[in-house]
């Protein structure tokens, strides 16, 4: 295989490079005021241009925040953007298996912290069980119908319901980013359901795992879960 020519990174990329590592480091957290342009220019000897690009792009990412007068603030995590992300999925040739891979990852950590709580009767447990009851009556009456885009829709939601519960503010984020890309791989597994209790059914399945309590019942569901996801995801 012939090899390519190496590129060199910009400038405006050494820059980020070296303000992510500064960030990184704990030498500027949250809430922090970063060096002016003219600071950071002097520092790495370079011209101004250079960092006023590389603070652009890091202002629309949501890692930095110029303000008038202030100066250049890093902010919280909570006020990252998820277009990087976004635009990574669009871009990228991912298969749907890969993006119910990443959903699972986040969702079996949720879900766990979940039958713990269950388990240890924690009442955020049995919030969640009231709401996903509800969810799960809801697919049964729209299984009836044979409505598959109300049953899609309630599946997302579901799923929806334990990651937020979960508490995680970054994985509440991410399913977000991700919701727009799973909703076709959602309508499309559930078209494959010959019968659409079925699709309830499981999601009952999952349910009545979780009230146990048992993390070892739940993972056990929760990957069957995911198996059958595939399973009918794959099916021509």
């Amino acid at each position: 295989m012939p090899l390519k020519k190496v590129k060199q990174k910009t400038v405006v990329d050494q820059v980020m490079d070296q303000i992510k590592e500064l960030i990184a480091s704990g030498e500027y957290k949250p809430g922090d005021k970063i060096p002016t342009e003219m600071e950071l220019a002097k520092d790495f000897g370079l011209g101004r241009s250079s960092i006023r690009e590389a603070i652009k792009i890091f202002n629309y990412l949501g890692v930095l925040e110029s303000r008038a007068a202030i100066g250049t603030i890093v902010r919280e995590r909570s006020q990252i953007s998820t277009e990087a992300l976004t635009w990574s999925l669009l871009l990228g040739e991912d298969e749907f298996e890969e993006m119910v891979d990443l959903r699972g990852a986040i969702e079996l950590r949720c879900i766990l912290k979940i039958a713990q709580w269950v388990h240890d009767g924690d009442s955020r447990g049995q919030e969640l069980i009231t709401s996903l009851e509800e969810i799960v009556e809801s697919m049964k009456s729209s299984a009836v119908k044979k409505d598959y885009q109300t049953i899609s829709e309630l599946d997302l939601n579901f799923h929806y319901h334990i990651i937020e519960s979960g508490g995680n503010e970054l994985f509440n984020s991410l399913y977000e980013t991700l919701k727009s890309f799973l909703k076709e791989e959602v309508e499309t597994t559930n078209l494959n359901y010959q019968n659409p209790d079925e699709i309830w059914q499981e999601h009952d399945k999952l349910l009545d795992a979780i009230k146990t309590g048992d993390k070892k019942v739940v993972l056990v569901e929760y990957e069957d879960h995911l198996k059958n996801i595939l399973l009918h995801l794959n099916k021509k």
